[in-house]
């Protein structure tokens, strides 16, 4: 395990150490970097590595105005309880040298998990910024990251009034769980101003329809059945629509396709990695979404877009009441008729309800309210 750090040697009681270390993680601190400004609080940002390229990371910082992180971290990459412990260890390090008067995680990934056992074994008081999501999928390792850095946690920002009633549900006392929304609202919210008269990289203008997809989940892409079948929904729906597919594909999906001999059918375009702003328009500008991913699917609805969720549960389920999204389990694409079921999904045409009026997620003010909660949680 390597790390990198910038020098420092102010300390203070007005200082927050942030991990982050997955793509998502890196556009959920952009909103609360920004309301740090001026509020006298100073941030310590580590990139604790979970994701190695920088075009699934670095690149978004530069992109949102957030500066570059004040230490990196390099885990081994031989496995994930390896790269778990040199995560830990690597923040554990930069907790003793910064001193910091809170940590705040984001989100369920690996990182979060192992900035939360930091931390705790520090005594540092956590602040876990989505606290409180379920999607009652224990074989998914966010779940059991979820679970566990609420445990840890002395602060639980939520997301919403479900996610603060499954902490109560769970024991957690009310003075520990502030809700405050979902700080990728903010984010979206801003970018959505950006996104009208800009298209991305290789975007299909003159398609009649465009379907754009992400997959990476290993529930979705590790199985070559799954992952076949996938793409040749991809095909049939071009086919049927005249339309093309656009489709970011991820390096785990790629080199599966890669593994199991899979090629990328006609009228599926890949642009390569998306910056931040870019995917977001690729969502705004899109007929329908098809993802696997907990942001995206969130995302696609910021953007006015329905999706479909290639998942048998979703901790967002306030998407599924509000009828912005609908679940599809991937193991029915081990079948035909799960494929053709799919296929039938993808073409409904759905009403997508605003964002804006929904009483949901905070309506861009989540990471001020993060914020004000931690004044208030640590005077």
């Amino acid at each position: 395990m390597k790390s990198d750090s910038s020098p420092f040697t102010v300390k203070g009681s007005r200082r927050v150490l942030t991990v982050v270390g997955a793509r998502p993680q890196f556009i959920k601190s952009a909103a609360l970097t920004r309301s740090l400004k001026g509020s006298g609080w100073k941030q310590w940002l580590v990139h604790a590595g979970q994701h190695v390229d920088d075009d699934m990371g670095l690149d978004f910082l530069s992109e949102l105005h957030v500066p570059m992180p004040d230490a990196r971290i390099r885990p081994s990459q031989s496995g994930r309880s390896q790269r778990l412990s040199d995560m830990m260890l690597g923040i554990a390090e930069q907790i003793e040298s910064v001193n910091p008067s809170a940590v705040v995680v984001y989100g369920d990934t690996d990182a979060t998990l192992a900035g939360a056992l930091a931390a705790h074994h520090a005594q540092v008081p956590l602040v876990h910024v989505e606290a409180g999501l379920r999607s009652g999928d224990r074989g998914m390792p966010e779940e059991h990251n979820r679970v566990l850095t609420d445990q840890l946690s002395d602060l639980l920002c939520t997301t919403g009034p479900e996610a603060t009633r499954q902490l109560l549900k769970e024991g957690v006392s009310k003075e520990r769980i502030s809700e405050v929304g979902d700080v990728m609202l903010d984010v979206a919210l801003a970018a959505k101003l950006l996104v009208h008269g800009r298209f991305p990289p290789l975007w299909p203008k003159e398609a009649s329809q465009v379907l754009a997809v992400t997959m990476h989940r290993p529930a979705t892409v590790d199985d070559p059945s799954k992952l076949k079948s996938a793409l040749d929904v991809l095909s049939s729906w071009a086919e049927r629509t005249g339309g093309q597919v656009y489709f970011p594909i991820h390096p785990r999906t790629k080199g599966n396709m890669e593994q199991f001999g899979l090629n990328l059918p006609a009228r599926v375009i890949d642009p390569g990695p998306l910056g931040y702003i870019d995917m977001q328009a690729a969502l705004f500008h899109s007929d329908r979404v098809l993802t696997d991913s907990g942001g995206v699917q969130k995302e696609a609805w910021f953007q006015g877009t329905s999706a479909v969720i290639l998942r048998s549960t979703t901790e967002w389920r306030e998407l599924i009441k509000l009828g912005a999204s609908e679940l599809f389990d991937p193991e029915k694409l081990k079948a035909s008729e799960g494929a053709s079921e799919l296929l039938e999904r993808l073409a409904f045409d759905r009403t997508v309800p605003n964002v804006v009026g929904s009483g949901l997620f905070g309506e861009g003010q989540a990471a001020p309210r993060v914020l004000s909660a931690l004044e208030t949680f640590l005077t």
